[in-house]
């Protein structure tokens, strides 16, 4: 009995480490990247977005049902926009030693692209991996397999963080093939602005968010009261009309039992008492007597109602 208990024990200790085990699992990168090239791409698709005209924001509305990238532009758009409303406009990001720097991403671009002489391209090249390596930026990577870039930037009221999530291009293999261009291979993922807000005004938000709730709920409350409190004149407007309806339905019933009863029987007024009625039938019999020859001397003691 003893050994079946262990090996019970064992077991569900067996289980418990394999569901751990499973539950812990972690996906490796399976794409190649750089820190320099994924920190450009991403700066540049952050000027993009924070310099996005109507015609590019039209054209991601009208792709974003068939193209899932373009609903995560879009999704980045409006957390830019968000941050622009929240914090200012922007002024640069923040550099290793706190200072804050502008450059122009596009003109850097721009100059590695149209570089006519290697010089040319390596003034630029020099150019952008001197601003890009002085960045205040963090790499990660977690445990879906994703890597994601974090940038500092500065707007005029506070900085705020940009959050780029990327994961593996499928489109990268055949890319060249179908275009004659090479795509990445990473593609953005996720999109995020998170503003960095003090001390102050984190619970300044937390204290008006809680005068929010709080008075959302008595503001309820003093509702409930409210028709709580009405039940009683609903209930005695109710019994009112009900009495009311009772009241009628008695008074009609009291007219109809008042209504005369009309008898067509012999009035009142002719009706006669015992002594005359007595005196009558004397009468009658003592006159029937004399006609068939009999004498008048008839005294009559008392009548009774004969039984049949």
């Amino acid at each position: 009995m003893k050994m079946k208990k262990y090996v019970l024990l064992f077991s569900m200790i067996a289980v418990l480490g394999a569901l751990t085990a499973c539950s812990s699992a972690t996906q490796e990168v399976s794409f190649k990247y750089s820190d320099s090239d994924i920190v450009y791409s991403t700066v540049y698709q952050a000027y993009q977005l924070n310099n996005i005209d109507d015609a590019y924001r039209a054209y991601l509305e009208d792709q974003k049902e068939e193209n899932p990238m373009a609903e995560t532009l879009l999704t980045g758009v409006s957390n830019f926009d968000s941050a622009k409303d929240d914090c200012g406009d922007f002024i640069g990001y923040v550099m290793q030693d706190g200072s804050t720097k502008e450059f122009d991403i596009s003109q850097i671009s721009n100059a590695l692209s149209n570089a006519q002489t290697q010089e040319e391209y390596d003034n630029a090249q020099n150019e952008l991996n001197s601003s890009l390596g002085n960045l205040d930026y963090v790499i990660e990577e977690d445990n879906n397999g994703n890597v994601i870039v974090n940038i500092k930037a500065a707007y005029e009221k506070r900085t705020a963080n940009y959050s780029f999530v990327y994961e593996e291009n499928p489109e990268a293999a055949y890319s060249y093939a179908l275009t004659g261009q090479n795509a990445t291979a990473y593609k953005v993922k996720e999109i995020t602005v998170t503003p960095d807000y003090s001390t102050k005004e984190i619970m300044g938000k937390a204290g008006a968010n809680t005068l929010m709730g709080m008075g959302t709920v008595f503001i309820v409350l003093i509702f409930i009261s409210i028709i709580i409190g009405q039940f009683e004149k609903v209930g005695n407007l109710a019994t009112k009309i009900a009495n009311a309806k009772a009241n009628k339905d008695d008074n009609s019933d009291n007219a109809k039992e008042a209504q005369p009863v009309v008898v067509n029987n012999v009035s009142s007024t002719n009706v006669m008492n015992d002594g005359e009625l007595v005196a009558v039938i004397t009468a009658a019999v003592v006159a029937a007597n004399v006609a068939s020859g009999g004498s008048d001397n008839l005294i009559v003691r008392s009548i009774r109602k004969a039984r049949r």
